[in-house]
C-alpha cells in the first residue's frame, strides 16, 4: 500500500517536472467578436478602431480583419472536383498532373 503512493507521488512530481520543462501553454488569440465558429468571419464585424482608441466617432472608421486562409494543392483538387463548373475543367488536369 505504501508502495502504491509512494509510486503516486513520484509519478506525480515527474509530471509537474516535465510540464515545468515544457513551458506554459500558449493561449489562443481569440477572433473578432463578430467570428463564426467556422472561423470565418460575418460581414461587417471588425477588430477595432486603426488607432485603437475607443471613441465613438472613430468607430464609423472600422476595418474588417481579412482572415488568411492556407489551403494545399489536394484540398483544392478535391474541391475542383466536386464543383460542377470545374469537374471537367482543362484546370482540374493540369493540376491532377502536378
Amino acid at each position: 500500500m505504501q508502495q502504491q503512493e509512494l509510486a503516486q507521488v513520484r509519478q506525480r512530481e515527474a509530471n509537474l517536472t516535465a510540464l515545468a520543462a515544457i513551458g506554459p501553454r500558449k493561449k489562443r488569440k481569440m477572433d473578432s467578436p463578430g467570428a463564426t465558429p467556422s472561423g470565418t468571419e460575418v460581414s461587417g464585424s471588425s477588430m477595432g478602431s486603426p488607432s485603437g482608441s475607443s471613441d465613438p466617432s472613430s468607430s464609423s472608421r472600422q476595418y474588417a480583419r481579412q482572415r488568411i486562409t492556407r489551403v494545399n494543392l489536394r484540398d483544392l483538387i478535391f474541391y475542383m472536383e466536386q464543383e460542377r463548373e470545374t469537374a471537367h475543367s482543362l484546370l482540374l488536369y493540369r493540376a491532377l498532373l502536378k
